[in-house]
């Protein structure tokens, strides 16, 4: 070979290589095991070569196993046995094309019988692109009388690979059942398919007059790589009644305190004279509001009992009438008190203070980044104080203490201070393992976090 063949060769070499396309970014798919019942959810995930699907067990007992056998996961994912446990995360990659199928050992089968679950693998392109999936448009209005509302969803941004998105229709001032009918679901599209998705929510027509209401419409947990745009919406229900009685003020001052390990007290002030009742709702970091109780009219305080252990609940009350509902009262946010087994660090649990008696864990969700478990960096052996991360090991995102003020002088408490440099909406939860009592903190998505400093956090020294 000349001289200028040998250089034409080596150009072309290098301009080719200059001219590929880059390689497609790896990513993590959530599945929630047991958050509404037995089921893996969502049921169906579609990912590429290289992708990791993350199981995260949130209540039960319960395994991921593999039809062909190729793993069994609960406290660890391997080919060798793990059988149903409780409060696991483990992860796996799918490395090869194809469609795997999986069950849990207690409560399904292989084939698909009982609680069973899929993760379809696709190829890996170069640099996919399957865009943003968002209501489009997010507010809606219609008469009562109107029958139904047709909501539509857009897939923007690109269209490579099969995607998939949750959709829930919920209460927000109207009332479902009586004022529409709540739905859910999943909107899918296959890839290069960029039109819109639409579903349906119907509007009951009753004869009370009610004034204007709202209920609220959500997306959540986008699959197959796409990202959530706009999420969150409203449709505005126009009342066609005659007046009546004008509607009652909100209660205010709600306060929820966990009590035992499937128990929490709330209390409230009733600021109106003129209402018939009030209806209570609340919510878990993985669930919508949903209507729980409805407490005597005049009522200042209820127990809500029947709940999981070592969870967070959100609640909020509104009075009602025959001239339609309140607002809302503010939210409050209490946990259930855990189980007393020791703390045992890991990749989402941080061991903190007292040898390491005080368990820390955070969950977190934001629009553009989607959401899980923060990963735990303690600083010692058995430590005052660890770090967090979401997404990013380089980005260190919050530190937690667990103080010991267990003399008169400090009030003999446990204190529990924290400090984040985010505005993600995350949830940190802090369990004493020698009583199970459970103190969980909160921030609002798009709320830069401020500082805690809770020196009256357990008041359960030796």
């Amino acid at each position: 070979m000349s001289q200028r063949s040998a250089a034409l060769l080596s150009l072309t070499v290098l301009l080719l290589a200059l001219g590929a396309a880059p390689a497609a970014r790896a990513a993590t798919v959530d599945v929630v095991v047991g958050a509404t019942g037995l089921n893996f959810g969502p049921k169906v995930v579609t990912i590429h070569v290289g992708d990791t699907v993350r199981w995260t067990n949130s209540s039960g007992f319960h395994n991921v196993h593999a039809d062909d056998n190729s793993f069994q996961c609960s406290t660890s994912c391997s080919a060798g046995s793990n059988d149903p446990a409780s409060g696991w995360v483990v992860t796996r990659t799918f490395n090869s094309v194809g469609t795997v199928n999986y069950y849990c050992d207690a409560h399904g089968g292989p084939g698909g019988s009982g609680m069973s679950g899929q993760v379809v693998v696709q190829a890996a392109g170069p640099n996919p692109q399957p865009g943003a999936l968002g209501l489009s448009p997010a507010a809606y209005t219609v008469s009562e009388s109107g029958g139904s509302v047709t909501v539509h969803v857009s897939r923007t941004g690109g269209a490579d690979g099969a995607v998939s998105v949750a959709f829930a229709a919920t209460a927000g001032s109207a009332t479902a059942g009586s004022d529409f009918t709540p739905t859910s679901g999943t909107l899918s599209w296959a890839d290069q398919d960029s039109a819109d998705k639409t579903f349906q929510v119907a509007i009951v027509n009753d004869t009370v007059p009610e004034g204007t209401e709202t209920l609220n419409l959500a997306l959540s947990g986008p699959t197959g790589g796409a990202t959530l745009g706009t999420g969150s919406g409203t449709i505005t229900i126009n009342d066609d009644d005659s007046a009546g009685p004008s509607a009652p003020a909100a209660p205010s001052n709600l306060t929820a305190t966990g009590v035992s390990s499937s128990d929490i007290q709330l209390t409230w002030h009733d600021n109106s004279n003129n209402e018939t009742g009030f209806r209570l709702e609340s919510k878990t970091a993985s669930s919508a509001y949903q209507q729980i109780a409805t407490p005597s009219a005049n009522a200042t305080g209820a127990t809500i009992a029947g709940l999981f252990p070592a969870t967070a609940y959100t609640f909020r009350i509104r009075a009602v009438n025959a001239g339609g509902n309140s607002g809302f009262s503010n939210e409050a946010t209490a946990s259930t008190f855990g189980d007393t087994s020791p703390c045992v660090p890991g990749h989402t649990t941080l061991c903190l203070g007292d040898g390491g008696r005080f368990k820390a864990e955070v969950t977190w969700s934001s629009q553009a980044s989607g959401g899980g478990d923060a990963v735990a960096v303690p600083l010692a052996a058995a430590p005052q104080s660890g770090l967090f991360y979401f997404i990013d090991p380089s980005n260190i995102e919050m530190l937690v203490k667990v103080l010991n003020a267990c003399i008169p002088a400090l009030g003999n408490h446990y204190w529990v201070f924290y400090a984040a440099t985010t505005n993600v909406q995350f949830t940190l939860t802090v369990t004493d393992t020698h009583t199970g009592q459970v103190k969980t903190y909160t921030n609002a998505l798009n709320h830069a976090a401020s500082p805690v400093q809770d020196t009256n956090a357990f008041a359960t020294c030796p």
